[in-house]
């Protein structure tokens, strides 16, 4: 694109923009850009006078301990000094060093009297704690001889101490057994002339143990430093000591490590040079090439203090882009009262992080500057295009809520100048004949809608046609990937014989379960007894199970063989197993678990072989927890567990099993040819069915019965919960059935009660104050409302979605803790009422 025409192309993008978005394209981009020249200007000034304060700091720092270590060094010829005005014998020696390792004195290594006449040498050492004598015939095996060494001495003045350079000095073994070793350690000698009195005159040698000086380095920059005035950061920091010729003797380290050897691996980092000399392998001096340390040679030469700003090299692995370098010489005086000598340098070397922390402060507080500057000029902008382009928006926000609320409506705004009314009465007119154009076209999708639900359902149009070869179990209808779970379910159990526990909600096809499992086993030419346990009372059950003999009681005129023994060789169905009062649990427990009975009024066990299929629409977990149910009958039925499910989980059974019960129907209500219309089945299947298939057959026959022709229409088919207003939204929302609990009854049957009557005050009012419910409560709130109470089960169908057993129990006892609902009953009888409705 030329430029040009990419000017063009901008021009017209801003000509297009709108009277704010023009005000802020332009005036935001000029105040960012004066903040950000503000802020570097700004940065930098900040950023240098941070770093002359570090780098006062950093001099301080290390003019202080320069001062430690010449006062250390003073310290060491003050003793010396001192002690050469003593008696002087092995003995006052070795109780000065003795006293010495006992107070916070220097680490003294050697202390040594080389008389000048061929009087024998007196030589201690100090070694793991001990002071030890090197006799006389072996100081030759010192290296450096301590003899050659201080040659340079012999020439001092009374009261002149001499002092060496750092050396490492390697002593032969002394002592006795596996203590005696050859050791070496770094020395500091100081020499001083003295007269031993019949010993004659010669030189006092005190070694000062360069370690010393290298822990006193890291005490000082440690947090037990003296100068420890506030906690550091963690950067890398350290000190080291040079000669006057370049060469690096030793540096800081960590102070509780004060016996390791010296060393210089941080000091000679980011430098080439020789590494190792005469006596002293760890010392390094760096080649000429590098100025800023050679001309910091120079300055300690001439007892110069100083230091500089360095710049890192690319591999530094501390993320700082600068270092604080500071120098200082350090003195000894050889005589007291004379001008000191440069004895050393110490350096200290600070990578401290404190300028680039500032800067991304800085940074920050001028982001942050810079998001409010741009949200106070946005909000100047904001209000000042609102007062020009204010009636311009009302009458495009009145447009779009027109069009929002489904209803095309004329626009009826107070007047707003002359432009506006002008549009107003423009767009009133276009909307009026949108208006007629869109009445028109819902007219006429209505009338073919309507049209398409009063059509036949076409055969194998939804669903394929049951018994058509593909359904391994002709009893069990539907479609889905839960009914094919069931199909197969069954399949295995029939394979073995074993008991069977069998749960699903009321009218899923429990019985239809247990007689396909009994006519696809081996047992199918044997009897299925079928017994309803919530039909019968305690003993008329016992009876029913177990049989009696004759004259076990009163109205006992004959014997009774009863269900396990008439089942003997087949299957044996308990329904509703959860309604047996805990003696017919006992009494079943034993029959399970020895298939042996015992006839009432009998004294003799008889032998059954019985295949137990049993089934329930009720929690036995929970009733279990709550010591209704037994648990170990509960583990001997439920060797292989089979789930009905509910009609709303598949729902593409729904065509299948309306064309199979509507020919059922035909029977019973003596009419041929019936079928469902496209409006029928859809209401159907946007039904949730609380009653399953058993309520869906009756849907169907009574659809059957009140149908006009051969055809059933959507209003043929009555659903619970029709007449009254229902929520918007799908089918498989919409709670159209709120059936009330089921009563103990015959297996299939069910009370109804009268239908959910509106709640007479405000919902609030049955919710405690401050009582906060969770979403799931909430929306079942107003349902249970309206029908005054509620079970679990009910409150699982209301809460839609296939909601867990246990998910609905902890929702209904969360409800009775705070107050909204009571608990009433027990065991499957359990309900639960408003608790506010009794107010």
């Amino acid at each position: 694109m030329t430029g040009p025409l990419f000017a063009g192309t901008l021009r017209q993008l801003f000509a297009n923009l709108s009277i704010r978005a023009k005000l802020l394209v332009t005036v935001i981009p000029s105040v960012v850009l004066i903040l950000a020249v503000t802020g570097y200007a700004t940065y930098r000034i900040s950023s240098s006078f941070i770093e002359t304060a570090l780098e006062r700091t950093v001099r301080v720092q290390n003019m202080a301990t320069a001062h430690a270590l010449t006062r250390r060094l003073d310290q060491c010829r003050t003793t010396l000094l001192l002690f050469s005005q003593e008696s002087i014998s092995p003995e006052t020696m070795r109780a000065f060093l003795a006293k010495e390792m006992t107070l916070d004195a220097p680490l003294f290594r050697e202390f040594a009297f080389l008389p000048m006449n061929n009087a024998p040498a007196i030589f201690l050492l100090v070694q793991d704690g001990q002071i030890l004598r090197v006799p006389p015939e072996r100081l030759r095996e010192i290296r450096p001889n301590p003899i050659l060494s201080v040659e340079k001495a012999v020439s001092l003045a009374h009261g002149e101490v001499w002092i060496s350079p750092v050396v490492t000095t390697e002593y032969p073994a002394i002592g006795e057994g596996d203590a005696a070793k050859r050791t070496a350690a770094p020395v500091i000698r100081l020499v001083t002339p003295c007269d031993a009195g019949p010993a004659g005159k010669g030189l006092l040698v005190l070694s000062l143990d360069a370690r010393d000086l290298r822990n006193l380095l890291s005490l000082y920059n440690s947090p037990k430093s003296p100068l420890w005035a506030f906690t550091r950061s963690g950067e890398l920091r350290y000190h080291f000591l040079l000669d006057m010729d370049g060469w690096i003797l030793l540096q800081s380290s960590d102070p509780d490590r004060a016996d390791d050897d010296l060393a210089t691996y941080l000091a000679r980092s980011g430098y080439e040079g020789t590494l190792g000399r005469a006596h002293l392998p760890m010392a390094f001096r760096p080649n000429e090439v590098y100025h800023q340390f050679w001309t910091m040679v120079a300055d300690l030469r001439d007892g110069k203090n100083g230091g500089y700003i360095g710049e890192n090299g690319g591999g530094d692995f501390t993320g700082t882009r600068t270092f604080f370098m500071a120098y200082a010489p350090i003195y000894f005086t050889p005589v007291q009262g004379e001008p000191p000598q440069i004895y050393a340098g110490l350096a200290f070397l600070d990578r401290s992080k404190l300028t680039l922390a500032a800067g991304y402060k800085h940074l920050d507080v001028m982001f942050l500057i810079t998001l409010l500057t741009i949200a106070a000029v946005a909000g100047m902008v904001f209000f000042l295009a609102k007062a020009v382009t204010s009636p311009i928006l009302r009458l495009a926000k009145a447009v779009g809520e027109a069009d929002l609320t489904g209803g095309i409506q004329e626009i009826d705004l107070p007047s707003s100048g002359y432009e506006t009314n002008l549009l107003k009465r423009a767009v009133n007119k276009m909307l009026a004949a949108l208006r007629l154009q869109l009445e028109e076209i819902r007219i006429r999708d209505q009338a073919i809608h309507n049209q398409s639900l009063n059509q036949r359902v076409i055969e194998d149009e939804d669903a394929p046609e049951p018994g058509d070869g593909q359904n391994p179990i002709p009893g069990i209808l539907g479609a889905g990937p839960k009914v094919e779970e069931l199909r197969s379910d069954i399949l295995k159990a029939a394979r073995v014989d074993v008991d069977v526990l069998i749960i699903g909600e009321t009218g899923t096809g429990k019985q239809l379960t247990a007689e396909a499992i009994h006519n696809l086993s081996t047992r199918t030419d044997k009897p299925f007894i079928s017994i309803n346990c919530g039909a019968l009372d305690e003993n008329l059950l016992l009876d029913t199970l177990f049989g009696h003999v004759k004259g076990a009681f009163t109205e006992a005129k004959t014997d009774r063989k009863g269900a396990f023994l008439e089942a003997d060789g087949g299957t044996l169905f308990l329904d509703e197993i959860q309604s047996a009062s805990p003696k017919v649990q006992q009494a079943l427990l034993r029959s399970v678990a020895m298939r042996k009975i015992k006839p009432l009024g009998s004294d003799q066990e008889l032998d059954v072989d019985v295949r137990l299929v049993a089934a329930t629409n009720a929690d036995l977990t929970e009733l279990i927890e709550r010591r209704l149910f037994r648990e170990d009958l509960y583990f001997r039925l439920k060797v292989i567990t089979l789930h009905t499910p509910a009609l709303r989980e598949h729902k593409e059974s729904i065509p299948i099993l309306a064309r199979a019960y509507l020919r059922q129907a035909e029977t019973l209500v003596n009419k041929q040819g019936l079928a469902l219309s496209r409006g029928a089945l859809e209401k159907m299947k946007n039904y949730n069915w609380p009653g399953n298939i058993r309520e869906l057959i009756n849907c169907i026959t009574r659809a059957a019965v009140m149908a006009e022709g051969d055809l059933i229409l959507a209003e043929d088919v009555r659903l619970e919960g029709d007449g009254r207003s229902q929520p918007s939204g799908d089918g498989s929302s919409r709670l159209l059935a709120a059936r009330p609990p089921a009563k103990p009854g015959m297996a299939g049957e069910s009370h109804p009660a009268p239908g959910p009557v509106p709640p007479s005050r405000p919902l609030e009012s049955y919710v405690p104050e401050g009582v906060r419910l969770s979403s799931r409560q909430l929306r079942v709130l107003p349902l249970i409302v309206a029908r005054g109470e509620v079970t679990r089960n009910d409150y699982q169908e209301l809460a839609g979605g296939g909601l867990p057993s246990r998910t609905a129990i902890y929702d209904l006892q969360d409800l009775v803790k705070k107050g909204v609902l009571l608990r009433e009953g027990r065991g499957p009888a359990t309900r639960y009422v408003l608790a506010r409705s009794q107010e």
